[in-house]
């Protein structure tokens, strides 16, 4: 937060059994923000499939009253007069009349209860549909779309579901931006335990081997983007010295080349970030960026992988 990165996103559903004890994902965030006033974060949340909840014992949930209160419920959690960001999933099956999920996500928008309106998992076509179909009951579009996307898995580039959201105004933004660590190029056939000996290889040889060129120029890039930054940074040295202003991060690894991919692609990347130096790592992202050449070198290399060619 201290270093601009806002965004954080949770469901009502992440840690449900702990929301007794005031411990579930929206209440320990709820907690964080209180005792750290400085800093407000951008917060998305998402609605829990009707099944999933019926399943866990929160209850059923018909027609729009329902996705109101459940809104209200995590407003709540989260000390929040206004959810910035309410998503929905794209399977989600809710029992109610024919545009009940949208008419309900207006009528949150109208009374203030959420900002802005999120999808999950939306393909091109079901995207377009809604976007309609929100602007034709409230005036209000789709803000965010938000899908799995990264260098091992770019079926959302391929499809054109990444330029449809553009065309129509929509954020893209990218789960799961490092692939469960595959894409992060910390782990290779020539490297499979990331470098930790005691600790237990994640992804087999043959998936490893499967993507030997898109580690070898994703390492290949990270030497480049070092060198290019080193050098940048020293060509500003007198004028910071002179006029201050923060420096540009050099020490450059493989992840953040991942997850700069994916800004160069203009998605929004979110990646999971579970202690202080994986937090530092991904700040380390900030102040640069991927030049076309690089980007283009990842784009063949991840071709390449995609079709299971080793060079």
């Amino acid at each position: 937060m201290e270093n601009g990165i806002s965004f954080v996103d949770t469901s009502e559903n992440y840690g449900l059994a702990s929301r007794p004890k005031s411990l579930s994902a929206e209440q320990i965030l709820c907690q964080c923000i209180d005792t750290n006033m400085d800093a407000t974060p951008i917060v998305a949340s998402t609605i829990s499939n009707p099944w999933r909840s019926l399943k866990q014992g929160t209850g059923v949930r018909i027609g729009g009253s329902a996705i109101l209160k459940a809104i209200e419920g995590s407003g709540e959690r989260l000390g929040s007069s206004a959810i910035d960001l309410y998503q929905v999933p794209a399977n989600m099956f809710h029992i109610g009349a024919p545009g009940a999920v949208a008419s309900a996500l207006c009528a949150a928008m109208d009374q203030g209860l959420i900002n802005n309106i999120g999808v999950k998992n939306m393909s091109k076509s079901k995207m377009k549909s809604f976007n309609s179909k929100l602007n034709k009951i409230g005036g209000y579009s789709i803000t965010s779309n938000q899908f799995e996307f990264s260098l091992i898995n770019r079926k959302a580039w391929n499809s054109g579901l990444i330029a449809a959201c553009k065309s129509l105004g929509i954020i893209p933004v990218a789960s799961n931006p490092l692939g469960d660590g595959l894409a992060s190029g910390v782990y290779s056939a020539a490297n499979p335990t990331g470098g930790q000996v005691s600790k237990k290889q994640p992804f087999d040889f043959k998936t490893l081997d499967k993507y030997t060129t898109l580690h070898d120029v994703m390492a290949s890039v990270q030497g480049k983007v070092q060198k290019r930054l080193e050098k940048e940074n020293s060509a500003l040295k007198d004028r910071r010295d002179r006029y201050g202003g923060p420096s540009i991060n050099t020490d450059i690894t493989t992840t953040q080349i991942a997850i700069n991919y994916i800004v160069a692609k203009g998605c929004v990347p979110m990646p999971n970030v579970k202690n202080p130096k994986e937090a530092d790592e991904i700040i380390g992202c900030l102040g640069w960026s991927l030049s076309d050449d690089e980007v283009k070198m990842l784009d063949n290399a991840a071709d390449m992988s995609d079709k299971g060619r080793v060079v």
